[in-house]
C-alpha cells in the first residue's frame, strides 16, 4: 500500500508532462470562458461619500441648559437631545426605512430590479439595494462614516451617494422640526397652568432651548450629517477585474487539467492490473 501511494504521488509531474497538451487545452478553455465572461460582464463603478455627525457648536450654552433641565424635560416627556452627536444617527443610515424612502423618492424599483429575476416591487428593490448596491462603513476612531454605492453607471453612482446622504439629512431634519414643534406646543400649554414662578422660569428656559433647536433645524441643510468628502464620478471600474479573472482561470484550468490527466492515467492502468 505504501508503495502504491508513493507511486501515485511521485510521478504526478511526469504524468502531467506526458499529457501536457490535454492540460494545456483545458487551461485554455477555462481562460477563454473567463475572457468571454470578463468582456461581457457589466462593469461596476464605485462612488464613495464620507460624512461625520453634525455638531452645533453655537449652542454650547443651550447644551448646558439642556443638561441642567434634563430632569424636568424627562418628567414632561420631552426629548431635548436633538442637537450635538447622536448615537442613533448612524443607525438611521443603515435602516431599511431610509433605503425604502430613497427607492420611493426616486422611483428606483424598476431600475434596481431590471437585471434580476425578482418581481419589480419596492420590497425586492430595497433588499437588492442593501445587499448589492449600498455599503456603509463606520470609522469610530475617526468619527466618520463612508457610504459606498456600486453601480454600472458612474454618474448615477455618484449622484445616488450624494442624494442618499441628502435624504438622510432631510428626514432627520423633518423629524427634529416635528419634535421641537410638538415640545413647544406642550410647553406653551403648560406655562399658564403653572403657578410657581420657579417652574415657570424653568419652562421659559426649556422653550428657549427648543426654539434654538427649531431654528437650527430650519436653517441648516446638513442637519444630521456633515459631508467631509462628497462623492465624485469614478473613472475606474471596480469589477470585473478582467486580467485577474483570466489569469486565475488559466491557473485553475491548469490544475483541473492536471487532475484529469492523473485520473486518465489511473483509469488506463486499472484494466491491465485486473487482467494480470
Amino acid at each position: 500500500m505504501e508503495k502504491d501511494s508513493e507511486f501515485e504521488v511521485v510521478p504526478f509531474f511526469w504524468i502531467v508532462w506526458d499529457q501536457k497538451y490535454l492540460v494545456l487545452a483545458i487551461s485554455l478553455i477555462c481562460g477563454v470562458i473567463a475572457t468571454i465572461y470578463a468582456l461581457t460582464a457589466t462593469p461596476m463603478y464605485r462612488a464613495q461619500i464620507v460624512v461625520t455627525q453634525a455638531r452645533d457648536n453655537s449652542m454650547g450654552g443651550a447644551g448646558s441648559l439642556m443638561g441642567q433641565l434634563g430632569g424636568l424635560a424627562s418628567m414632561a416627556g420631552l426629548d431635548l437631545g436633538a442637537n450635538g452627536e447622536n448615537p442613533e444617527r448612524p443607525a438611521v443610515l443603515r435602516s431599511r426605512g431610509l433605503v425604502d424612502a430613497f427607492i420611493k423618492r426616486y422611483s428606483l424599483a424598476p431600475v434596481i430590479n431590471r437585471n434580476t429575476k425578482q418581481p419589480t416591487s419596492d420590497w425586492w428593490a430595497v433588499e437588492s439595494f442593501r445587499s448589492r448596491v449600498l455599503d456603509i462603513h463606520e470609522e469610530k476612531l475617526k468619527s466618520t462614516t463612508t457610504i459606498t454605492i456600486d453601480w454600472g453607471d458612474p454618474v448615477v453612482a455618484a449622484r445616488w451617494a450624494n442624494d442618499f446622504v441628502g435624504l438622510a439629512n432631510e428626514l432627520l431634519r423633518a423629524r427634529a422640526i416635528q419634535e421641537s414643534t410638538r415640545n413647544l406646543e406642550y410647553l406653551n400649554k403648560q406655562l399658564p397652568q403653572t403657578p410657581l414662578v420657579e417652574i415657570q422660569q424653568a419652562i421659559y428656559r426649556l422653550i428657549e432651548a427648543e426654539t434654538k433647536s427649531l431654528m437650527v433645524a430650519h436653517g441648516r441643510a446638513e442637519y444630521a450629517f456633515t459631508i467631509v468628502d462628497p462623492a465624485v464620478v469614478p473613472e475606474f471600474r471596480v469589477s470585473p477585474r478582467r486580467t485577474l479573472m483570466v489569469v486565475s482561470a488559466l491557473f485553475a484550468g491548469g490544475f483541473l487539467g492536471s487532475l484529469v490527466a492523473w485520473a486518465r492515467k489511473n483509469m488506463r492502468r486499472r484494466p491491465s492490473i485486473a487482467t494480470s
